[in-house]
């Protein structure tokens, strides 16, 4: 039911804010080819049911060659604008009208056409079908450039079906089975990098951006804390309290009766509510939190202030009889300034870690771990490295189970060892520090033997005498 409520809030929103977006492409569309300005195709959705996906149409009206229906890189029927399209992933925003329809959700496995689900598994096709399918997933993060994999292939669509199909599957039903608002939040983030991080560098390579005092101003002036900067971010949050009581008067009236439908006191109104807003937030602990490591416990803190605020601030407006204020409007103002404040802070992590792994990460890569073990080399491991020299530790896994969800050095632990070779797991890692000094040699050979088979990075912490002399990490292999 929360998930329904966030996404039916978030899609609306985002209709809402991106309509200028739309009809710019929806222009550029129609003047590249003609056609519709909307691609329809039948896909399966929650329970089997056909529904068909909203995407903004990057290809020529022409039925699919062979009646192949994968795309791949260099198609001679995607258009001058829908290169764009598919390249930014712009495309994908149209499908917010099926998340308000309610045929999708934001988070969720890709839906597929009926063709290819016809190759699901007989036994997992249930459990893959349960849930609304999603705009995104770590799937879609894994496979950002599908097309561009699929064209090296000699036979695309048997490529999909043996290869890539299988493991998205996979991924989708550790998501089905494990189903959590961290990891939609996850997702998310990953999804917002993978589209718009990459596509930075080469502009910015030409304008000699790379190495100019930009990244590290904003490392320095984003990683300071203060009081001054604490007023700041509270300066912020107002603004955005109040912008998102306008944009959901926007949203109940229209443009048109925007502001002839606003009472003469709504002004008024709107500052008390703003007042309310940040006293509940410092009443949870709101501030208190750093934007650059905005988690899962600063949302829940945020919640909790926006739900109790907005149902403080309806009662007051409703005993005061200001009957001209709209009641969707106390309704729906609590969950869009819960949605715009936690984007806010979590674009704000994006950008501060961007900058971080720019000015010390090894060639401006960001250096991503997963630790195994959760004891005290691994909290000594996550307090030396998490945040410092372009590092962030994504993930703790130890074999206690006592240990599963405790957070250690700000990580959390997330699941067993064994975890390691689930996708979800290893979703944006780089590295895997295998931090199980006093553990036995079987022990720490079993983890080593899961950590190469990852294909990634591995590094050790040798041992707990060279842990305390040091403080750093040896290097072990780098399969």
């Amino acid at each position: 039911m929360l998930k329904r409520a966030l996404d039916l809030l978030a899609a609306a929103a985002g209709l809402l804010l991106l309509a200028p977006l739309f009809l710019l492409i929806a222009l550029a569309i129609k003047l590249d080819t003609p056609g519709p300005v909307f691609f329809r195709q039948e896909r399966v959705g929650r329970h089997g049911r056909p529904f068909r996906i909203f995407k903004f149409r990057t290809m020529t009206v022409s039925p699919p060659s062979g009646g192949m229906q994968v795309t791949v890189a260099g198609d001679l029927r995607i258009t001058r604008v829908g290169a764009f399209l598919r390249r930014t992933k712009i495309d994908e925003l149209a499908q917010l009208l099926d998340v308000l329809r309610g045929t999708m959700s934001l988070v969720g496995p890709r839906p597929e056409v009926p063709r290819y689900v016809a190759h699901y598994p007989p036994e997992w096709r249930e459990r893959l079908l349960s849930v609304r399918p999603g705009i995104t997933d770590f799937a879609s993060v894994r496979y950002h450039d599908e097309n561009e994999l699929l064209a090296r292939a000699s036979d695309p669509e048997r490529e999909y079906i043996d290869v890539v199909l299988p493991t998205k599957l996979r991924y989708a039903l550790h998501y089905v089975d494990n189903p959590t608002l961290s990891s939609d939040l996850r997702v998310l983030g990953l999804t917002l990098r993978t589209v718009f991080i990459p596509s930075l560098p080469t502009p910015w390579r030409h304008l000699n951006m790379n190495d100019s005092k930009l990244w590290p101003w904003l490392d320095q002036a984003m990683s300071a804390l203060n009081p001054r900067n604490r007023a700041v971010a509270m300066g912020a949050d107002a603004l955005v309290i109040l912008a998102c009581w306008h944009v959901t008067y926007l949203f109940r009236l229209g443009f048109e009766r925007w502001q002839p439908g606003r009472p003469w006191y709504d002004d008024y109104v709107s500052f008390g509510v703003v007042a309310l807003y940040l006293v509940f937030m410092a009443l949870t602990g709101v501030p208190r939190g750093l934007w650059r490591f905005f988690g899962f416990d600063d949302f829940k803190r945020i919640a909790a202030a926006c739900v109790m605020a907005g149902l403080l601030g309806a009662v007051a407006v409703l005993m005061a009889q200001l009957t001209a204020v709209a009641r969707a409007v106390l309704l729906l103002h609590p969950l869009f300034c819960l949605t715009a404040l936690s984007l806010l802070r979590m674009a704000y992590r994006m950008v501060w870690e961007t900058a971080r792994s720019r000015v010390s990460g090894v060639d401006g890569t960001p250096r991503r771990a997963i630790v195994l073990g959760a004891g005290e080399a691994a909290r000594r491991v996550v307090g030396t490295i998490n945040g410092r020299d372009g590092w962030t530790v994504l993930a703790l896994l130890d074999d206690d189970p006592a240990k599963r969800g405790l957070r250690i050095g700000g990580a959390i632990v997330q699941g067993s060892i064994a975890d390691l070779a689930l996708p979800h797991v290893l979703a944006g890692a780089t590295h895997v520090i295998v931090a199980m000094p006093g553990a036995t040699a079987e022990q720490r050979e079993r983890a080593f033997i899961l950590a190469r088979q990852t294909s990634l990075a591995v590094m050790s912490v040798p041992s707990r005498v060279d842990l305390q002399d040091e403080g750093g990490l040896a290097a072990m292999a780098a399969d």
